[in-house]
């Protein structure tokens, strides 16, 4: 209920924002960068397909090595499904256990939950990389300054952070989700019966987190190919904006688009739960393009291509989610 309320607050205040974005940027002007993408659109979908596919092989790398029978295809399906519903909700709050659900019985609980948690620290570990080298780079090259120097800052700051604590954290081998729920279990719960079913569930999160330690641990070679599907899927979202930003006449170089999606990463974690990106990606691209040298209305017509190519795969994933349902 909490989630579907921000996602609805979320949405409205999304909405508000890209309708002022709009009519601030001029429709025409938006229009005419639209228009000259023409069938280049083509290109921009299979950049963006090929992201999929190297986030689902990710996830495919995590999972242990004998339930990987079940298959890249099915769990790229679960990965599109999962997150069409997130894109249109609330983010990773509803797409994760989306994915987990769509697998059914292909999958064991606790292989599902293991493998997605993985993939999903790699995948934030790796944003947060992305987001530090693109802040440097901003506040090293443009000379940013009064509040956009700060949330700049403030960005790395927090990235920073989350990279460090990650690393000593699953380095040391520090229970810290089991440790707790168990301690806050025993400090609020004085019924006996009740602690015990509560201390019975914690020793599945605890295997979890045993499970995390030992592939970063123990599976190199796993660890190693899902940190390149990780480097490609960064990578593509580089190409795709280059591509998209030359198709609808901009000149800039590939170390400016990499900006620019490390600026996009950073939204995507600061603004997860705002459905669709709706307004935020708008405004954002727009202030960011301007920083850059461009007019804003590039900025604000990338963003919008960008929505009309996340609802192409939203479509494609609720197609998947629909078919799954169906067999069940």
């Amino acid at each position: 209920m909490k989630s579907r309320l921000l996602a609805i607050i979320s949405a409205i205040i999304g909405l508000a924002l890209f309708v002022y974005v709009i009519r601030q940027t001029g429709l025409e002007e938006i229009g005419a960068r639209l228009r000259q993408l023409g069938v280049g659109f083509l290109l921009i979908l299979a950049i963006s397909a090929f992201r999929y596919l190297t986030r689902s092989l990710s996830w495919l790398r995590c999972i242990p090595p004998e339930d990987r029978h079940i298959g890249f295809w099915t769990l790229w399906r679960a990965r599109l499904a999962g997150e069409a519903i997130g894109d249109l909700t609330a983010g990773p709050l509803v797409a994760e256990p989306l994915k987990a659900l769509v697998l059914g019985d292909k999958l064991s609980l606790a292989a599902r939950v293991s493998s997605l948690t993985v993939e999903n620290i790699t995948y934030t570990v790796s944003s947060c990389v992305m987001v530090m080298a693109g802040a440097i780079a901003l506040l090293a090259s443009f000379g940013l300054a009064g509040s956009l120097r700060v949330a700049m800052l403030a960005s790395l700051a927090a990235v920073v952070l989350v990279i460090v604590s990650s690393v000593i954290v699953i380095g040391r081998r520090w229970k810290l989700g089991s440790g707790l729920a168990i301690l806050l279990s025993r400090k609020l719960i004085h019924d006996e019966a009740k602690l015990a079913r509560i201390e019975s569930k914690v020793v599945h999160l605890a295997e979890l987190e045993e499970y995390i330690f030992d592939f970063f641990a123990k599976r190199p070679a796993d660890f190693f190919l899902v940190i390149l599907c990780q480097m490609s899927f960064h990578l593509a979202g580089v190409t795709e904006i280059f591509v998209t930003m030359k198709l609808i006449g901009a000149d800039l170089s590939f170390a400016t688009a990499f900006l620019m999606e490390s600026v996009n990463r950073a939204l995507n974690i600061a603004f997860v739960f705002v459905p669709a990106m709706v307004g935020v990606d708008e405004l954002g691209t727009r202030e960011l393009a301007k920083v850059l040298g461009f007019d804003g209305s590039f900025g604000v017509a990338l963003a919008i291509i960008r929505k009309i190519r996340m609802f192409f795969w939203i479509g494609v994933g609720l197609v998947f989610l629909a078919a799954a349902r169906k067999k069940k």
